[in-house]
This record gives structure tokens, sequence and C-alpha cells, in this order.
């Protein structure tokens, strides 16, 4: 419980903080959220909306990084790296390339099984308790393929994912015609995730938390943080660009700021940012219809139905934070994004970029930090920071109430680089 005018304050109001906000409301506690950006409003608002308890394979692996160099000269290409960037981003790149040989594979992918695995009904529960609806449907995940050769490339993660008990279906072509019969015939191979959730607006989503917070009595304020006045081994006071709050606990979920703000603290993390584009594309009446988020797996891009329109996100960019944004790779996409589904308009009312909170080893930072008594954190979930969202709030919420977790968050531990 809180004690007299201090309060629980969470650093960041994305999707991952905002959860953890409210389920720290939910515990009885004072919380106040400090982020510049209204809630959702910075990386969580332009997702692909999948709520993936699939993701289980990460991002470094010995066939993704032998296959790097080849897609980082396709113009193209899901991966590209502003070349100006490298010298900062090279440390990262080296403990990547450690994290992604088929010993650290086998084990990274059975810690997040572990993780992501009760991922969507840890939102259901936060939803049902908050009477949220009308935003997540049980609606799928679903990738495609135009030949054997491309399909079989994915073939180690689906055997890893098939191994830790992920629902995946195999379709062919008949099959992929049955179940998103506006896609082009062309595709002759197909992943299918059931179980996978479908955000189809992730704003309304944070904005829905927030609103359940801010009822409970949460405050939310626009203000940024930049310093901390410990007393001891504990941060007594946080200080901001406005005011000065009185701290119970600090829990930093600031996604990709996440490192800086680390450092405030003495405490330093490998986060790097998988930025990532998406153009907002508004389909007329008669237009395509698309039931889920769908992966373009020759390419590696998802046309997702949003609520707004159909959305086209690309794969990731290496720039750093402060880098202006460059949407010249993803408009090179609309014409491979219209031959996929025919009949997509070229009707582009958003361009958007935000950044993925990166670690080199694909796991997420949860969890006490190191050295500080009342200090928390809970960032760095790169492609899954909505997957992982309320799962994350259930967990930093348990450690700050010493209550028991349910799994072992050593192999997510701050220090564990």
């Amino acid at each position: 419980m809180s004690k007299g005018s201090k309060s629980t304050i969470v650093i960041g109001a994305g999707i991952v903080g905002i959860a953890t906000a409210l389920r720290l409301q939910m515990d009885g506690r004072k919380v106040t959220v400090i982020d510049p950006k209204a809630p959702g409003r910075a990386t969580s608002f332009g997702n692909a909306g999948s709520i993936a308890i699939g993701a289980v394979y990460p991002t470094g692996s010995p066939g993704n990084f032998k296959q790097l160099p080849k897609m980082l000269f396709n113009r193209s290409g899901p991966v590209s790296i502003r070349w100006s960037y490298l010298p900062w981003l090279a440390p990262w790149l080296w403990r990547f390339f450690v994290a992604s040989t088929p010993a650290r594979v086998e084990q990274i992918s059975t810690e997040l099984s572990a993780l992501v695995a009760p991922a969507g009904e840890a939102h259901k529960a936060l939803m049902k308790a908050h009477r949220i609806e009308g935003i997540v449907k049980p609606l799928g995940w679903l990738k495609v393929y135009t030949g054997e050769a491309s399909f079989r490339s994915t073939l180690e993660e689906r055997l890893v994912m098939q191994k830790l008990g992920v629902n995946l279906q195999l379709l062919n072509q008949d099959e992929l015609r049955q179940l998103e019969p506006g896609l082009a015939p062309n595709f002759t191979h197909g992943a299918f995730q059931p179980d996978n959730l479908f955000v189809t607006s992730p704003v309304k989503l944070a904005e829905a938390y927030a609103e359940a917070f801010t009822r409970l009595g949460g405050s939310i304020l626009a203000e940024t943080a930049v310093r901390f006045e410990r007393d001891g081994n504990r941060v007594a006071r946080v200080v901001t660009d406005l005011a000065i709050h009185e701290a119970e606990h600090v829990v930093i979920c600031a996604g990709a700021w996440s490192g800086r703000v680390c450092e405030m603290l003495g405490i330093r993390v490998p986060l790097d940012t998988e930025r990532g584009y998406h153009l907002n594309l508004v389909q007329p009446e008669d237009g395509p219809k698309l039931t889920r988020p769908v992966v373009i797996g020759d390419h590696g891009f998802v046309l997702a139905p949003m609520q707004d329109g159909i959305r086209l996100t690309s794969g990731v960019e290496f720039a750093g934070v402060d880098a202006a944004p460059d949407f010249t790779r993803i408009k090179r996409m609309l014409p491979l994004a219209q031959k996929a589904l025919p009949g997509l308009s070229a009707n582009v009312t958003r361009e958007w970029l935000g950044h993925r909170p990166s670690t080199p080893d694909s796991k997420p930072v949860i969890g006490s930090a190191p050295g500080l008594e009342n200090v928390f954190l809970g960032f760095g979930h790169g492609h899954i920071g909505l997957t992982l969202a309320a799962r994350t709030a259930d967990l930093l919420a348990d450690r700050i109430a010493g209550r028991p977790a349910d799994i072992d968050l050593a192999p997510f531990a701050a220090n564990r680089f």
C-alpha cells in the first residue's frame, strides 16, 4: 500500500507501462505514470496488432544471421541499417551474433515459451476486470508463402515452435483460399496460429487500460524524467522537467528510451531499437477483404485489417532513436502488398515510425533493478511488447508485492548480459 504522499512511479505510458500501472493500481497502490507522450501514442501505436502467444523463436538464429548480409543489400528487404549508425550498433550486433548459435536459440526459445504462453490469458483477465470489449478478437495469425523454397526457409522456426507446444497449423493452397479468399491465389503454403489474438486498434487498447487506471485513481503526468535522487540503495525522488515526485517504488517501462533512463541510475543494459514503419491504407467499401494479420513471408511485411484501414508494417531498421524517419523502403513495399492483396488501395492516410526496444538475445528485461531495492524494470520486449504487456504487468506486480512468480525470472534479469 502507498505511504503518505509517496507513489509507485511508472516511467513510460506505452502498452507495457500503462498495463503495469493498472495492475499495480488494482493492488491498491497509489500509482503515478510519467511520460511526455499520451498513453499508447509512441511505439505502442503502430504495431501489427498480434498478441502472439506462439512467439517463442528469437530474432537471432543461425539462419537469420547468415541471411543478414543479403537482407541488408535488398532495397525492398525486411532489414536495413543506417551505415553511419554502425559504430554504435556494433557491440549490440556482436551480442546478437553470440545469441544466435543453435544451443542459445534452443535455450532462449524455451525461456520465451514460459513467458509468452500465458500472455493472451493475462490480457483477457485484465480486459475482463475492466469490461474492455470489442478491441481484441480471437482471429489468429497467418504467414503465407508463394513456394516451397521460401516456406522451407522457416522450417527450423516451425520445428522449435512445434517442439514447445505452439498450436501451429500448416495450410495448403486451397486451405489458404478458404481462410483468406482475398489474398492472391499464388500463395501455396501457409502457417496459421489460431490461438493468437488480434488487437484491431493497439492504441485503443492502451487508452482503455489508461482510462481504467485513472478511473481507479491513478495519475498520468505529461512530464519527462531527468534524474533520480537516491537514499542509499533506494530511489527517494524522481525529478522531472516540471516537478519532484516522492517515490515508494520506481518502475522503468520506457521502451526504447529505457536504456537512457537506466543510465541515470548507473544501470547499463545493451538495449537498441529495431525501428518499424507502417503505412495506413484506407479502403473503399468494395475493396479487398482481409480478416486477420497476414505475414507475407517472401518479403517480410504484414498486412493487418485495423479499425481505421489496412496497415502495412515493415521489417526492421537500425538507426537509433534519434534519426529522422525514412519512408523510402516501406513505400517500395506498397506495390508488393498490392500484388499480395489484389485491389488494395494505395490511398495512404498515415506514415508512421516506431521504435521497438530490443535486446540482443530477444528476451525482455523483467524484474528487480540490480543494487536498488525499490526499482523494477520492464522493457526490451522487441517485437512482442503488445503480446507481453499484461503478462509483464502481472510479473512486476507480484515482484513488488513479494508474491512468488510462476516462472523463474533469472533469464530476464538485467544483469544477465
